[in-house]
């Protein structure tokens, strides 16, 4: 039993660090600037970016333009996705999964006028929640400028993973993805 409690914290350990070298290996997704005034924001969100992760034979493409976005709820001008349904089936990696390369479709988020006028740069980690179709039903940024942190959830809100299963069959995914902002050799 001793071996095994070792056994994990060396994987454990192995997995941080493996996450942390391909985020400063340049797998990050990189924040775009926020445009001007009087160019449209909604124009420009649309354009993600096909990220590195293979796309599975499951079909994921076609379901895409039927399925509905998850509810919103509005509460002080504040919109945020509806609480996921409950789940008993199976779940897929942990909170220390790094799921940058799964992405099919990433969201860009936006480096404000505001995060860099109040000098907010760096790496933000965003912990996600997929469910079985692809889509994140839960994104909740955990480290870097907490000023960084509603765009990266909005852009983590906005991606689509390849769909994961377990054995064959529908699962979740927990892991977690990272967005830069500002230039690579800016890190703190």
């Amino acid at each position: 039993m001793r071996i095994e409690r070792q056994i994990s914290a060396l994987l454990f350990v192995i997995a941080i660090a493996a996450s942390a070298a391909a985020a400063q290996a340049g797998a990050a997704i990189m924040a775009r600037d926020e445009p001007a005034e009087g160019i449209g924001r909604a124009a420009e969100s649309s354009k993600g970016f096909g990220g590195s992760g293979s796309v599975s034979s499951s079909g994921n493409k076609t379901a895409s333009s039927k399925r509905k976005p998850a509810a919103k709820t509005t509460t002080a001008g504040k919109t945020t996705p509806a609480k996921p349904k409950p789940w008993n089936g199976f779940v897929v990696g942990d909170k220390y999964t790094f799921l940058n390369f799964e992405v099919v479709s990433a969201e860009k988020p936006w480096y404000t006028r505001d995060a860099k006028a109040n000098g907010a740069k760096g790496l933000v980690q965003v912990e996600v929640l997929i469910d079985t179709n692809g889509s994140v039903i839960e994104a909740r940024a955990r480290t870097g400028n907490k000023l960084l942190h509603p765009e990266a959830e909005r852009a983590a809100l906005a991606s689509k993973f390849n769909r994961p299963t377990f054995g064959g069959k529908p699962a979740r995914a927990i892991g977690f993805l990272v967005y830069r902002f500002g230039p690579a050799d800016d890190d703190d």
